[in-house]
């Protein structure tokens, strides 16, 4: 995770995740997913997509493609963004500290529970370098594996 990521956090809305974890499902079956199958999903309008996908790539949180169609992805940031919304969601997480240790594998940051203790938030990060190479590394990563 990133500061970028910390603070794109900040500045999004209920409507932003929905885009986000519409993206993220639909990255099942897409490497990149097409704007009407985000707009479909989403129940928002094409304006209201088109709104939120500006906002989501200007924060960096997705990457697009114009070639042979118009989609999205999610990166780490985007993904990012959505864990530490299901863990404040959760009642997990309060608030967010300084990188305990950046590495190859993981990210580990200082963070507070919402009753005031101290914990360290771990976000993998195998196949930094290349996604494609954990699958034949990692066993477990053969179930929900999404296109990274």
């Amino acid at each position: 995770m990133s500061a970028e990521a910390i603070q794109a956090f900040k500045n999004l809305e209920a409507e932003d995740f929905r885009v986000l974890q519409v993206i993220e499902a639909a990255m099942l079956t897409h490497e990149f997913v097409p704007k009407d199958i985000i707009v479909k999903y989403s129940k928002f309008s094409e304006e209201e997509i088109t709104y939120r996908l500006e906002k989501l790539h200007k924060f960096r949180l997705i990457r697009q493609t114009k070639q042979p169609y118009l989609g999205y992805a999610l990166n780490y940031a985007g993904y990012d963004c959505l864990a530490i919304n299901t863990f404040i969601k959760a009642g997990i997480l309060e608030a967010f500290g300084k990188p305990l240790g950046v590495g190859k594998e993981a990210d580990v940051y200082d963070a507070l529970t919402p009753e005031g203790e101290r914990i360290a938030i771990k976000f993998h990060r195998l196949g930094r370098i290349s996604f494609r190479q954990t699958r034949k590394k990692r066993g477990w990563t053969e179930e929900d594996v999404n296109w990274l």
